[in-house]
């Protein structure tokens, strides 16, 4: 607010700007802030609120009209300090106070909530990826569905997604000038989901799908550092790695014990497409990172839909041989599959808006346990001694990593709102 009265169009920056001098009529005071923004790789940049969202907060609140105007009566000359010949009402500085205050306040509890839904979100995504993998090998064991008619059948559900595109009046190809990007963004899912369902039929499904979740966090944090400009803080790294540790440590006890009657170039092949598929699956999440801002995950999830239909149409025929299911127990297994695999591209993709590549994909490790645990329960298959430990050893990191974005990180964002809302201004 200017010493004439007149408020300022973007609060903002008063209010949260590092060492700035208000001048307040009819006194003038100097507030001084310390308030530090955090800069990619320091802890808790990808939780910290930016200037956008608290515009956005305010534009979508019914503060902004106490701000903006003294009263649905008032006259356009009429301000908030104010009356028609300039004189300053009694209050009005206590009013302006407690309307700025309330934003504040209110914001900081919508961030700490939306930081926690988006973690909520994450562990869900998880536990519907531990879903899909037990119901898949159920699947396979019950009628044999190959995978490249089973990505079909799901990608034809998921493409009923363009109705919730068109309810909420969004481009279903995306805005015009990031229709490429959204398009590559399609094609490297359905490649990564290809060449990961083809190395499941060459190597044991369970080591393929641990090498493609840990190739995926690798490669999704060097590539959101070496496109995006992304980093990784010191916690996040330490987390990220014991957890890739953990995978590793279920995965190579099994490698080492697999049976070679496939032959050496053959098996190599098979961990080659895990590679590829963890490359690729990566290379998407860098690719709507970029795009987050345009494209909803609604978008996103019609785009994977619509490319993995036209892939799966075109394949399945010429790879495979294709069958149709005609007991209900098979496609009661192909629909589950559908929604928990829906579900989980859902919960991914929403995080994705506030969180690393590499800190998503590091939740989703929990995938291996879930599955080890409904496997134990439904299919009576004890994990081994490395199962047990390399599982504990994912959950003590990902629970640890949860625990310092949503405490440690979340009480300075609130110490930097309460150091604000207790500033000496009058």
């Amino acid at each position: 607010f200017t010493a004439g009265g007149k408020m300022d169009d973007s609060p903002t920056k008063h209010l949260l700007g590092p060492k700035k001098k208000v001048k307040i009529h009819p006194n003038t005071v100097t507030v001084k802030y310390a308030t530090h923004f955090p800069q990619p790789g320091d802890e808790g940049y990808d939780d910290a609120p930016s200037f956008e969202d608290f515009s956005s907060f305010v534009e979508e609140t019914s503060d902004r009209k106490r701000l903006t105007s003294s009263g649905p009566t008032s006259k356009p000359s009429r301000t908030l300090f104010s009356s028609l010949d300039g004189q300053s009402k009694p209050g009005a500085d206590q009013k302006v106070s407690g309307g700025v205050g309330g934003q504040l306040q209110s914001f900081g509890e919508a961030c700490v909530f939306s930081s926690r839904l988006t973690w909520g979100a994450l562990f869900f995504a998880a536990l519907a990826h531990g879903c899909v993998a037990l119901l898949t090998r159920l699947a396979a064991d019950r009628s044999r569905v190959p995978s490249l008619e089973l990505l079909f059948i799901r990608s034809v559900i998921q493409v009923l997604s363009v109705a919730v595109v068109y309810y909420h009046q969004e481009a279903p190809f995306g805005p015009s000038g990031y229709r490429l990007r959204l398009f590559f963004y399609g094609v490297c899912n359905v490649i990564s989901i290809t060449c990961a369902y083809t190395s499941f039929a060459i190597v044991p499904p369970s080591n393929g799908t641990i090498m493609w979740r840990a190739t995926t966090t690798v490669f999704s944090g060097v590539l959101a550092f070496l496109l995006i400009e992304e980093r990784l803080g010191l916690i996040d790294i330490v987390t990220v790695v014991s957890s890739v540790f953990g995978l590793c440590l279920v995965m190579v006890p099994n490698i080492v014990s697999e049976n070679r009657s496939l032959g050496f170039w053959k098996e190599a092949f098979g961990y080659t497409m895990t590679v590829m598929a963890g490359l690729t699956a990566a290379l998407s999440m860098i690719i709507y990172r970029s795009i987050k801002e345009k494209v909803s995950m609604w978008t996103a999830l019609f785009t994977f839909g619509w490319t993995g239909t036209l892939w799966g149409a075109c394949t399945m025929f010429i790879l495979q041989e294709p069958i149709i299911p005609l007991d209900g127990e098979t496609w009661a297994y192909l629909l589950s599959i559908c929604l928990c695999s829906t579900v989980a591209f859902l919960g991914v993709y929403y995080a994705l808006n506030r969180l690393h590549p590499a800190l998503v994909s590091t939740v989703q490790h929990l995938e291996i346990v879930v599955a080890a645990l409904l496997q134990l329960l439904v299919l009576h298959m004890a994990p081994s001694v490395y199962d047990v430990i390399g599982g504990f050893i994912i959950i003590v990191s990902v629970i640890a990593l949860a625990a310092v974005k949503l405490f440690w990180v979340g009480k300075s964002r609130r110490q930097e709102y309460e150091e604000i809302l207790d500033s000496p201004i009058k």
